[in-house]
């Protein structure tokens, strides 16, 4: 049946759209025996005691189901791309929604809300309508409310995105905890996007990396760079962004301004000199991974939150890994394998994790992973599974029709599910003196680090963080509420001179290296005058050294500031503790001596 599978995604990562060496075909078997029936198919599944799966569609009812979303209502919205690996292809594909019309999750509603698209690979429902990736444009579909259908043609929001690999294009789209819309795209695609018309000099060049764009403010950017073929980015409990990727090592810590590791070519920036590498503890052999999922769910067992789910498209598994403190960052560390199928077709794509606390899963379905899907043309199969655990209850949603208090209210739920929507309708319907102050009341007044966190991006989302509660941030005696402060003042990068004095004094006194991570990645954002004195500060904590993070984030940070200050460049090399960000410092510095001699 169907051979394609994960095209789109990480999963054909495995080498690119060239050309594959013999090995390369011996580690993509194709499976010899026959696709099971959809029942049959998760009895053969195995979990952990207590799981259990149930299927929520299968073929005909749904096709190469390459992304879904999950909207205000808890219903599903799935993207079917049978036109891979050809992009654009022709306009066949639809966007069909599956509603659970009793909650009990036995009968599903099927609803086509577009039947027209080319190629498809990402998919976000909010701020009134439905964001899809399409090579080579993001397109924003109106919605009339209590229609399921668009109120008009896509509007083009970007263009400039490539197809050059169409295992690689912009996919998974998910809304962040700041507000913006984010996504990944693999490396063997070169994009170069902006707005419809506008120059090269208005564009953002991409070709590995985690992006996001602002519903708001119109803005589009590379949020991190490098790394292969992504399919995905989540963000655990305290808001750290996590990814996993292919062919290279799997797992890698998201950092805003980061340069990773990469599959293959140079970084955007030529004196990057070093990157980040992963922050796995351990190998798999290097194959085709898709999804990333911190369960934040609430209903799994405990030893299940804050942890790290990704599919092993090769060996039709659902993997699982903890995440552990490591310096300013995270480290993976090895768990049960969650999910094997026991099905040598099982091609799972995305988890995601509804208003039951329940996981969703779309399954590509096929006989073959990777590229060998090129050389077949059946597209005829594709599953989504729920994966419960025991004791599950029904849950009826529409979050549109909560009042602002409940909304704020659904910041404290133990799912994160009505958190993420909660937060993102507020900012829908804008600043709002009483949502202000109930939000400011849970950042000054709850005991839980977490929860001060969800208040403190819901007033940013909603353009309510003020200076004043700001400056009163950076002094909690809590450090993920001190670092994403500064994540935050500086999203646009024009921090007060008030803030600006506090980073300062932060980058030489705050204990936390999370903290001073923060801060080296704000410092790329703020204009090379003023991200001095950070720079110094930064520089003078020995004790960071050997830090996963910290010595190249400072770098990237202080590379462009070099460059348009050598004076100052050579009195932050006499400061600098960090002996590899020294020898970076003086190898720019001789890099710029050199041009100017020519």
């Amino acid at each position: 049946m169907k051979v394609g599978a994960l095209f789109v995604f990480a999963l054909c990562c495995i080498v690119s759209a060239r050309a594959e060496s013999p090995l390369e075909d011996k580690r993509r078997p194709v499976a010899t025996t026959q696709s099971l029936p959809p029942e049959e198919a998760v009895k053969k599944m195995a979990f952990p005691p207590g799981f259990g799966a149930q299927v929520v569609a299968a073929e005909p009812d749904i096709v190469q189901p390459v992304a879904y979303t999950i909207d205000d209502r808890g219903r599903l919205w799935v993207i079917q791309n049978t036109n891979y690996p050809v992009c654009p292809g022709k306009p066949v594909d639809d966007i069909i929604i599956f509603e659970d019309t009793t909650g009990e999750g036995k009968t599903y509603k099927r609803t086509v809300f577009y039947d027209k698209l080319t190629f498809a690979t990402g998919i976000a429902v909010g701020y009134g309508g439905v964001w899809v990736g399409a090579p080579p444009n993001l397109l924003f579909f109106p919605l009339r409310d209590g229609e399921d259908h668009p109120a008009g043609e896509p509007q083009i929001v970007l263009d400039g995105w490539g197809a050059d690999d169409t295992h690689e294009t912009l996919n998974d789209f998910t809304w962040g905890p700041d507000g913006w819309l984010y996504g990944t795209q693999g490396i063997y695609t070169l994009s170069n996007v902006g707005r419809p018309g506008a120059p090269a000099s208005e564009r953002q060049k991409v070709d590995a990396g985690v992006w996001r764009y602002h519903p708001v403010k119109k803005t589009f950017e590379l949020y991190a760079e490098g790394a292969s073929n992504q399919w995905g980015v989540d963000w655990n409990d305290r808001g750290e962004a996590f990814f996993e990727a292919c062919v290279i090592p799997h797992v890698w810590q998201c950092i805003q301004g980061a340069r990773y590791q990469r599959q293959s070519g140079p970084h955007l920036n030529p004196f990057t000199y070093d990157d980040i590498k992963t922050i796995g503890g351990f190998e798999y052999e290097k194959r085709a991974y898709c999804g990333a999922m911190i369960y934040l769910g609430g209903q799994w067992p405990a030893e299940w939150r804050d942890t790290f789910f990704f599919h092993d498209i090769h060996m039709n598994k659902m993997r699982n890994e903890k995440l552990v403190r490591d310096g300013s960052g995270m480290k993976s560390q090895r768990n049960v394998d969650f999910l094997v199928a026991n099905d040598p077709w099982y091609r799972g794509l995305s988890p995601q994790y509804g208003p039951d606390g329940s996981v969703f899963v779309n399954d590509w379905y096929d006989r073959v992973p990777c590229h060998q899907q090129r050389d077949f043309t059946d597209r005829t199969n594709g599953r989504l599974y729920k994966i419960v655990h025991e004791g599950v209850q029904p849950v009826k949603v529409d979050l549109q029709k909560a009042s602002d208090a409940e909304l704020v209210q659904m910041q404290l739920n133990p799912n994160d599910w009505f958190v993420r929507h909660a937060r993102r309708i507020l900012q829908e319907r804008g600043p709002k003196p009483e949502v202000q102050t109930a939000l400011e009341t849970i950042l000054r007044e709850n005991p839980d680090e977490t929860r001060k966190l969800r208040a403190l991006w819901a007033l940013h989302g909603i353009q309510s963080f003020t200076e004043t509660a700001a400056l009163e941030s950076l002094k909690s005696p809590l450090e993920y509420v001190r670092a994403w402060t500064i994540q935050l003042v500086c999203e646009d990068g024009n921090p007060s001179d008030a803030e600006l004095a506090e980073f300062a004094r932060m980058s030489k006194e705050d204990p936390s290296p999370v903290v001073r991570l923060y801060l080296a990645s704000a410092a790329q954002r703020i204009a090379i005058a003023k991200r001095w004195p950070i720079l110094q500060g930064l520089a003078s904590h020995a004790e960071d050294v050997n830090d996963h993070n910290l010595p190249l984030m400072l770098w990237y940070a202080a590379e462009p500031a070099v460059a348009a200050d050598i004076v100052k460049g050579a009195e932050l090399l006499g400061q600098c503790k960090f002996p590899k960000v020294q020898e970076f410092i003086s190898r720019r510095i001789a890099a710029l001596a050199s041009a100017s001699a020519k």
